[in-house]
């Protein structure tokens, strides 16, 4: 969920409960997309990078590939930045994935197989 879909959610009103169980399921389907996409560890994410355009969840919509494609950008972008150094938490391993001659960091990689499966989701 961006910012303006927030405004559009909450039009002026204080954030109930009601509002934080449509955030948390939306929030919810993301990580089911991102074990799904992903997978658990370094090898599945190089597993993906190997294939052209990576193995398609069902049951998920363009809408939130983009979602978790900004997600993944967001974070990988807060990793890199030094300001955001209580958040190397999230950066995994610090494994390099290796594929087809290139050289990814894990967010790196989580980042392009998103962007590889929107791209060929707006090819159909």
């Amino acid at each position: 969920m961006d910012e303006e879909e927030f405004d559009r959610l909450m039009q002026g009103r204080p954030f109930g409960t009601k509002d934080f169980k449509i955030v948390e399921a939306d929030a919810r389907r993301r990580g089911k997309l991102s074990v799904a996409l992903w997978g658990t560890s370094s090898a599945d994410l190089q597993r993906q990078l190997l294939k052209r355009y990576p193995e398609i969840p069902s049951g998920f919509g363009l809408e939130d590939f983009r979602r978790l494609h900004w997600d993944a950008q967001t974070i990988a972008t807060m990793l890199s930045d030094p300001r955001f150094g209580g958040f190397s938490v999230l950066g995994g391993s610090g494994a390099t994935i290796f594929a087809a001659g290139e050289s990814f960091t894990e967010w790196e990689a989580r980042c392009e197989i998103v962007r590889r499966a929107i791209e060929y989701l707006e090819g159909i």
